[in-house]
């Protein structure tokens, strides 16, 4: 085990990523497109499992995506030399000449950036073009691409674009998008990327030359469904500070929300809505604790949540686990009636991170 930034102490939550989980899940999407280059999307923080603790640490890496330039700059400086593609690219010319200087590939999208090319006289900078299929979010519409690779003064490396329905196999946008898609790059022989983790698992045909996986490197499930080939890779636990005995009546935390139905034991447990965890959580969320699943009670406060143990012998400086190993973190952003991604992209810097190899 190796932790990035000296020594954990104990009363702070704790995630622990298990990087030979990450490097299995990597595999599962070469071994699923064994002809395309791999794209490792690390953006958010890794989705919240720290980058600067897994840049250099996972092998069969074709290059780094990122959201935003100052990811793509902070990937830079912490020493990595493979390409960063910045998929959101550059808003301005101060963020296109960091692209340059740094020898990040930014993605083309909108008509301005091709101005501050112009105007900047970085028309040899490789870029990847953007071009929109169908998401209606970023891109080119189509029937401006021919254009844009005929005019000579651009440095396409790639087309890519971005489905809208890759965590449903079977939606029929799916095909509309591929179909698209095909028959707009079908001459121009350059590279081409359409594949997150979704199409990576279930659309083989979308793979083309390069893949980008996500939320499938981290074991969260791009879908309704676990996929049971995946292994999750983080597991977020907290110090038990405190222990309450209530008797029956007795309301505890803001609001007195919850009233104790009979004598019992409450944990207070250090992580709050300031560390990332929801405040907005179902009445009896579960969390593990000494082997078995025991309710959250009252409202969820900045630095703590509270724990019912009943008659459960637990003590400072026990931990609790909010997601992983034994309570999917797919599992609780249902409970949520959200998805994985926001639970792991959400935890702040007051989250250390560990990481097991």
């Amino acid at each position: 085990m190796s932790r990035l930034s000296g020594q954990n102490l104990p009363n702070a939550p704790v995630a622990s990523i298990d990087v030979q989980a990450i490097q299995h899940n990597l595999n599962l999407a070469r071994a699923c497109a064994p002809a395309s280059k791999v794209l490792a999307m690390v953006k958010a923080n890794a989705y919240g499992h720290g980058v600067a603790g897994l840049a250099g640490r996972l092998q069969g890496i074709d290059g780094y995506g990122v959201a935003r330039v100052e990811e793509g700059l902070q990937l830079r400086a912490l020493g990595v030399a493979k390409p960063i593609v910045v998929l959101q690219g550059f808003i301005d010319g101060a963020e296109l000449d960091a692209c340059v200087a740094a020898e990040l590939t930014p993605a083309l999208h909108s008509d301005y950036q091709l101005r501050l090319l112009e105007s900047h006289n970085a028309a040899t900078l490789p870029v990847w073009l953007k071009v929109d299929t169908g998401m209606h979010r970023l891109g080119f519409a189509p029937p401006t691409l021919p254009a844009l690779l005929a005019n000579g003064r651009l440095n396409v490396a790639c087309i890519v674009t971005h489905l809208a329905n890759a965590g449903e196999p079977q939606h029929d946008q799916n095909q509309r998008q591929l179909d698209s898609f095909l028959q707009l790059t079908a001459n121009t022989h350059l590279p081409r990327s359409m594949a997150n983790s979704g199409a990576i698992l279930a659309l083989p045909m979308s793979h083309f030359e390069w893949i980008r996986p996500g939320i499938m490197l981290y074991g969260s499930s791009p879908g309704d469904q676990p996929d049971p080939n995946l292994r999750s890779a983080m597991t977020l636990t907290a110090p038990v500070i405190a222990v309450k005995s209530l008797v029956a009546g007795q309301a505890i935390g803001y609001g007195g929300s919850w009233t104790a139905p009979g004598p019992t034991r409450v944990a207070i447990v250090g992580i709050g809505y300031a560390d990332g965890y929801p405040r907005e959580i179902p009445a009896q969320m579960p969390v593990w604790v000494a082997g078995r699943r025991c309710p959250i009670v009252g409202r969820v406060s900045m630095d703590s949540i509270m724990v019912e143990l009943g008659q459960l012998d637990v003590e400072p400086p026990a931990r609790v686990e909010l997601w992983g190993k034994n309570l999917p973190v797919d599992e609780v952003a249902q409970l949520l009636g959200s998805i994985g991604y926001t639970l792991m992209s959400r935890l702040t810097s007051r989250v250390q991170r560990e990481y097991l190899h």
